[in-house]
């Protein structure tokens, strides 16, 4: 683990080989990747956990590559061990984005395919793909991605996987990417387009039978007891 702050950029991503790799994340983006939890729901955390920046290199106890269960598993020892973090988890109120069912019904059709998931990849315009996943590991994957709050999975599907690709126009709130360190981008009008797909919320109902709408509901919250700085290697 080590710091380079000459070197711009951030990722978070496992190569070929299987080494977890990150570049300049701070604590709580490793927070976020390891727990599945929006920033919203870190509580509690030293003002450091967004400012110190490190890069870190893992690699996991078996060979191949690893799936995303184990390289969280592995984030989250790491936490442990470097950082000393302790924590409990609270459920608060907050304003979240529920998904549920829409009038309509389900588009959705259950993926029983031997393939691997979850997986995730896309931009929004082009096809945002998910394979199978469940709906809170879409959820999951959606607030980490996508949303300024949490995502929350309240149609009741439970454990069943699906398949999808999803097409929507994102506006300016709605910018990929666990961190995002260089300014962002001013807001721009968007430029009428007969061919663009529709809205998130639009695209939801039209294309997979869901609905997304900001409510507050009681999420799970992180409570930080103990955190420190890690010692330089």
């Amino acid at each position: 683990m080590h710091v380079d702050p000459s070197r711009p950029g951030w990722g978070i991503n496992i190569n070929r080989s299987g080494t977890f790799l990150t570049h300049n994340t701070n604590l709580s983006d490793l927070l976020k990747f390891a727990y599945s939890v929006h920033a919203k729901q870190i509580v509690g955390a030293p003002a450091w956990v967004d400012s110190d920046k490190f890069d870190i290199e893992g690699k996991p106890d078996k060979p191949g590559l690893p799936t995303v269960d184990q390289a969280r598993a592995m984030v989250q020892k790491l936490l442990t061990d470097r950082f000393g973090l302790t924590f409990h988890t609270e459920k608060k109120e907050l304003s979240a984005y529920v998904i549920t069912v829409a009038k309509g019904g389900s588009k959705l059709k259950e993926d029983t395919s031997p393939i691997p998931g979850p997986g995730f990849g896309g931009m929004p315009a082009r096809g945002f793909n998910v394979r199978k996943a469940t709906l809170a590991e879409f959820a999951s994957a959606m607030q980490a991605q996508f949303m300024e709050q949490p995502v929350v999975d309240q149609t009741g599907f439970g454990d069943t996987r699906y398949s999808f690709i999803l097409k929507w126009t994102p506006d300016p709130t709605q910018m990929p990417g666990y961190g995002q360190q260089a300014p962002a981008p001013t807001p721009q009008a968007p430029t009428p387009d007969a061919e663009a797909p529709p809205d998130l919320f639009s695209a939801l109902v039209q294309q997979l039978g869901l609905q997304m709408k900001s409510a507050k509901t009681p999420v799970d919250v992180m409570v930080i007891d103990k955190v420190q700085k890690p010692s330089e290697n």
